[in-house]
């Protein structure tokens, strides 16, 4: 079966024609083929329909009856109002204006953990060994636009099935007296410090700021002005200067780490997520040597009486930008083998 499946992100959406065969009848497992896929600017378009208007104009191929999204927002119903875009997705009004019979859309994060499956060994890159169990739930965590988690568990089929969650917004929880400080000074900025406001994109920013005047260390006059005139860019000014030994940028970077380490440990105990641990988002690949220099690790395992069970979960980060796609490809052919009355509701996690 041939679908069309869509990652919706906040800053980009990718979007491919996959074609899905059933690899295993006795536990529902995927093969998924890639046919064709592009990527594009989420904000140069005025929403999802004009995207796959344009991806069909540029693959010169029929789209599939059945399409299946993951979107950067809560998905309630089948309807989203996107987080980061000004946009609102609905799936009955999808399918009609592509003139297909059905869209099924998922928050980002439903759709990625749908995917860590088929993501290949070689695309993963292991921060904590651990020993898997492969009947147990799994943990997806990613930082990019926003702050996505996912939860996944296995039915007694052996079909993966995802938890709404919403643990991007829950509290910033600091560690340290640096970490006190920075939620002191994001305590003015903003009514609720949630993690997201200092793991994602933004928050690398909000990092930046903090440690600047908690510290007094300065940022250079290129890094101030980006963040003054140009706060969508500053994110990757700040991991360049990271890679080249600003001391500021330095800091901001692995106190990031340090910070996703322990939120990814809040995650694992809160989900006991003996399947599994996976690090998604487009940062991570970005500062992978500051991801595996070991800071990251050791603020998941620190848990006090709980580090040995933290220390036998496994933990990875996940380098496949496309996994998201593959999640939602599986999210429209399962659509298809699903009556109405048994359909599973939409999730409601957001990035």
């Amino acid at each position: 079966m041939q679908v069309l499946a869509g990652d919706i992100g906040g800053t980009k959406t990718l979007l491919a024609i996959c074609d899905v065969s059933q690899a295993d009848g006795r536990t529902g497992a995927l093969t998924i083929e890639v046919l064709a896929s592009s990527r594009y600017e989420s904000r140069s378009f005025s929403g999802v329909g004009a995207i796959c208007r344009a991806f069909a104009s540029e693959v010169r191929r029929p789209m599939p009856r059945r399409a299946g999204f993951g979107v950067a927002g809560p998905v309630t119903n089948g309807r989203s109002h996107t987080t980061n875009l000004p946009w609102i997705l609905d799936e009955k009004e999808l399918a009609h204006a592509l003139g297909i019979d059905s869209v099924r859309l998922a928050n980002d994060f439903h759709a990625l953990a749908l995917g860590i499956p088929a993501v290949k060994a070689a695309d993963l890159v292991t921060l904590n060994e651990g020993v898997r169990d492969p009947k147990g739930a799994c943990a997806v965590i990613g930082a990019g636009t926003g702050l996505g988690e996912a939860i996944a568990t296995l039915s007694a089929a052996g079909q993966r099935e995802v938890l709404a969650s919403e643990g991007g917004h829950s509290s910033f929880a600091p560690r340290s007296e640096l970490e006190i400080a920075v939620l002191e000074f994001l305590m003015r900025r903003y009514d609720h410090v949630s993690c997201e406001r200092v793991l994602s994109g933004d928050g690398l920013v909000n990092l930046a700021e903090a440690i600047a005047q908690v510290t007094g260390m300065t940022p250079d006059a290129a890094l101030a002005e980006s963040i003054e005139d140009d706060r969508d860019n500053a994110p990757a000014a700040i991991t360049a200067g990271a890679a080249a030994g600003d001391p500021l940028c330095r800091r901001t970077v692995e106190l990031f780490c340090e910070i996703y380490g322990a939120e990814a440990g809040n995650l694992a105990l809160k989900t006991l997520a003996t399947g599994g641990v996976y690090v998604a988002g487009g940062i991570a690949p970005k500062i992978l040597d500051f991801m595996k220099d070991g800071r990251f690790r050791e603020a998941f395992v620190s848990k006090g009486r709980m580090r040995p069970v933290l220390e036998h979960i496994p933990v990875q980060i996940v380098l496949d930008t496309g996994a998201g796609v593959l999640g939602a490809a599986t999210l429209a052919a399962r659509e298809s083998q699903l009556a109405p009355q048994t359909r599973n509701p939409p999730s409601t996690s957001q990035e």
